[in-house]
């Protein structure tokens, strides 16, 4: 019993971020100067400009390649395309209005002119959830069995809605990890700001290794077609769920807040779930999906969802997706028909899900007055 005590002590400290800039190499702001001569310096460059923070930060994106295994790289046609996580027709065609849907486009500019919070944009439904990540052959060709035939919750179709989510965070991960060192320069004049950096770069590192270790099991199911390894549970509405989104994320603790996975900074990699808001032949659907390796804490996170009442489902599902991921799109109709006070409550959802600490349950985070004229039909276990 110490051991596993001393075990779980030593997993909660936050290890040092171990990358350093060199004092002669380019500051990693952009500038072309020395970094000793730059943020490396007494004045810490100066007074950081936000627009020129958000151009470098868009400079410090991956490289644009097909996220498909290795083995499949031949095929690949060239270049990369904007694909769409999260369907443009069926999906983001049905919440669109007036070719347009609200989306998270988060910049420095755009936090300081609203304060801090986290507010959704206009945006034309066919540039909305997209990523560099696929060619255009394999956008076309792994997903087919997904876009070119009608919905029908199999494990496969389940797999590769969550197999877009799990390249989408990869991708997201990569860049998070090239901007560490732009992070780490722009707060060397603060003793406070480094010692946050440091913790957050640090997180950033393990993401890194979370994703990229999710990603090759997936890679593996892929090409191996071992779609008995997929779980997955379907939610289908009555009437069109107004948020659209694809995400993955590693569970800590369930709806209600009961932990279910203590996410430390140790080295075993967390369990991961995706979770899919789309539209499929005019029904509104959420597929949650999993790999069997994470059945210790996916299984009960979706038990624990399963005794919420119907009748609040739609609402703490909205919630948990606010929550997870700024891949959330919007129905111009609903956010605009929405009261102040239901703007507030979603960018308060979003607000939670920016910061490093546990998440509020979204169990007492719902709200159903904004979710009204939709409910659950069905659940379903995807076998």
């Amino acid at each position: 019993m110490l051991d596993n005590n001393l075990e779980c002590m030593e997993s909660r400290k936050i290890p040092q971020f171990t990358s350093k800039i060199g004092r002669n190499q380019l500051c990693p702001c952009g500038s072309g100067k020395k970094y000793k001569r730059c943020h490396g310096g007494e004045d810490g460059g100066g007074k950081p400009v936000p627009g020129m923070i958000d151009a470098r930060i868009r400079k410090l994106s991956p490289q644009r390649k097909c996220l498909v295994p290795s083995s499949l790289s031949s095929e690949c046609s060239r270049g990369t395309i904007n694909a769409h996580t999260v369907s443009r027709s069926a999906s983001l065609g049905a919440i669109a209005h007036e070719g347009h849907v609200y989306s998270y486009k988060i910049s420095i500019q755009e936090l300081i002119k609203s304060k801090g919070r986290i507010l959704p944009t206009r945006t034309g439904w066919k540039d909305a959830s997209t990523f560099p990540g696929f060619c255009g052959v394999h956008d076309k060709k792994l997903f087919s069995a997904l876009e070119d035939v009608p919905f029908s919750s199999t494990k496969e179709q389940c797999f590769l809605l969550s197999y877009r989510a799990v390249a989408r965070e990869y991708y997201m991960k990569q860049g998070s990890m090239l901007q560490s060192d732009l992070r780490h320069a722009l707060s060397s004049n603060s003793k406070i700001a480094r010692q946050f950096i440091n913790d957050f770069n640090h997180g950033t590192e393990l993401g890194m290794k979370d994703a990229e270790a999710h990603k090759k099991r997936y890679d593996a199911i892929l090409l191996e077609e071992k779609w008995e390894q997929v779980r997955a549970i379907v939610i289908e509405f009555d009437g069109l769920f107004p948020i659209q989104c694809a995400a993955s994320f590693q569970i800590e603790n369930d709806i209600y807040g009961k932990e279910i996975q203590f996410l430390g900074f140790g080295k075993q990699t967390p369990d991961s779930i995706s979770l899919t808001s789309f539209v499929a032949g005019g029904i509104s659907y959420i597929c949650f999906c999993w790999l069997a390796d994470s059945d210790s804490s996916c299984k009960p996170y979706i038990e624990a969802l399963q005794r919420a009442p119907l009748v609040d489902m739609p609402a703490i599902l909205a919630a948990l997706l606010l929550q997870t991921s700024e891949n959330c799109h919007f129905s111009p109709t609903w956010y605009d028909g929405m009261t102040n006070a239901g703007k507030d409550w979603c960018a308060a959802q979003m607000r939670n899900g920016a910061t490093l600490d546990v998440l509020p349950p979204p169990a007492l985070s719902a709200a159903g007055a904004y979710l009204t004229g939709i409910s659950v039909k069905t659940i379903n276990e995807v076998s």
